[in-house]
């Protein structure tokens, strides 16, 4: 009776960590937005650092370049803010599987299977806004180029599983599946 109890039992877990992927800071955000580089000003992450679910970056340590004049990637109006000069949110998950086999007949068995994603149920948060104006005035005469500051600066609303819609695996806040599977 022990025997058939405890044998038959399998499990397998999977550990994935990895560092934040590059955030590049632009003048504004979106993929359609202007891939032109600001200057700094001052420390890029916020006195109260990192917290991805709010503000992480300090946008008051960029500005748009004084001389721009509103041409992207003109070499005379970039900013000297490097290219992925900030780092996104890390990104931990561990998966585990544990299984029961029972053996019906000679040849047949029926297994009971629960795997959990995300058995530590860590956020993972998706890549952080980089752009930091949400509209901008070039430079023009003697006014110097000015831009309304972007309040999702530095912030990320969603998770990696909202950004990309997953809805089971990498990314989502735990989950538990379980099954029973015939072999035959």
């Amino acid at each position: 009776m022990l025997r058939a109890a405890l044998d038959g039992w399998q499990t397998s877990s999977i550990v994935q960590a990895r560092s934040g992927a590059p955030v590049n800071v632009t003048l504004e955000s979106g993929i359609f937005g202007l891939f032109t580089r600001p200057d700094y000003t001052g420390n890029p992450v916020r006195s109260g650092g990192i917290n991805w679910a709010t503000h992480s970056y300090n946008v008051n340590a960029y500005k748009i370049p004084s001389h721009f004049n509103g041409v992207p990637g003109d070499p005379s109006t970039l900013g000297n803010v490097g290219r992925n000069s900030l780092e996104g949110p890390d990104f931990f998950q561990w998966d585990f599987s544990g299984m029961k086999n029972f053996s019906l007949t000679h040849g047949k068995a029926l297994q009971f299977r629960a795997d959990i994603f995300n058995i530590l149920n860590h956020p993972n948060f998706a890549t952080p806004d980089g752009g930091i104006c949400t509209s901008f005035t070039p430079a023009s005469g003697t006014a110097p180029a000015s831009c309304v500051r972007n309040p999702n600066f530095g912030t990320t609303g969603q998770t990696i599983a909202d950004e990309d819609s997953s809805q089971v695996g990498t990314g989502t806040a735990r989950q538990v599946q379980l099954a029973v599977k015939v072999m035959f």
